[in-house]
């Protein structure tokens, strides 16, 4: 059995409780929204990635992780707005996939997160710039209360973008949901798991990532696991960005030319940051087969 690494996230919930204590609101707060207010790349798509294959041609990061402003400002560029609306859950204040089309495209949104000083941290910097066409709930999200909190807060069934990240439930919560039709949709797959294997985690509402197994590798869906459930909903793969962390999907209404479905296989791509740790992806697998998912 291969040696399961665990990160120490433990001492990182203590630097942001000390944190917390020591750094007055404002202060953390104004940190987000000047990072709000920093210049997004002007020249699109990046030269220097001409030669990359698939969606890593377009991947940037302005206030997003993983390359996701990038890949979602080429997807628009090619299908249009029509809502000018989103809805992501698992969001970040100063980072999440939302905020360019917020800033920059006059999208209209929802955004949900377990996290209250979060949600106080994207009120803040919203209110220093002028913003108030988003709604930001702190919830935990399940099942059960997904639907209505997306209905109470005036989403239109017809939006633009959903975006996924959870970290746990993600296989789960996008089954349930039903009251929305998205254009496209970015969703975080577990790339440990490898393109093969159609597993998640079995539902729990009160699934917490580190607490489930202090590593981190057990969460989420498997890249086939999401496939198979976009296609039953209606919905295509196209391809994942870079790091080995979203897959993004579009409605079988929109369409690109030269953007085909692409099998789990070929749009797979490994997990960067473990491979970074040395963590093969031979290694992924082992361990992630030794957790208790469930196959799909």
């Amino acid at each position: 059995m291969t040696h399961i690494p665990v990160k120490k996230y433990r001492v990182r919930r203590a630097r942001k409780w000390l944190k917390r204590k020591l750094i007055p609101f404002s202060v953390r707060a104004g940190k987000v929204s000047a990072k709000w207010a920093k210049p997004d790349r002007k020249r699109f798509p990046p030269r220097t990635q001409a030669d990359v294959p698939g969606l890593g041609r377009y991947e940037y990061s302005w206030l997003s992780q993983n390359g996701e402003d990038g890949i979602l400002r080429y997807l628009f560029d090619e299908i249009g707005f029509e809502s000018r609306w989103f809805v992501e859950f698992g969001f970040g204040a100063a980072q999440c996939n939302a905020l360019r089309l917020m800033l920059k495209e006059d999208f209209h949104g929802l955004l949900m997160d377990g996290s209250a000083e979060n949600v106080d941290y994207f009120n803040y910097a919203a209110k220093q710039h002028g913003i108030d066409r988003i709604t930001a709930v702190q919830a935990f999200i399940t099942r059960g209360n997904l639907q209505s909190l997306i209905r109470d807060n005036g989403v239109p069934r017809d939006i633009d973008l959903l975006s996924l990240d959870v970290d746990g439930n993600d296989y789960w919560l996008w089954e349930a949901l039903e009251c929305i039709s998205p254009r496209v949709v970015c969703i975080e797959y577990n790339a440990g798991i490898g393109p093969e294997l159609a597993l998640t985690v079995p539902y729990d509402d009160s699934f917490e990532r580190y607490s489930k197994h202090p590593s981190g590798f057990y969460y989420g869906a498997s890249l086939a696991a999401l496939r198979s459930l976009g296609q039953r909903k209606g919905y295509y793969l196209i391809g994942c960005d870079s790091t080995g962390t979203n897959a993004f999907f579009l409605r079988d209404d929109v369409e690109i030319e030269g953007v085909t479905a692409l099998t789990a296989r070929e749009a797979f791509r490994p997990h960067a940051n473990w491979l970074g740790r040395g963590i093969s992806e031979a290694d992924q697998l082992d361990i992630m087969r030794s957790m208790p998912y469930q196959e799909i």
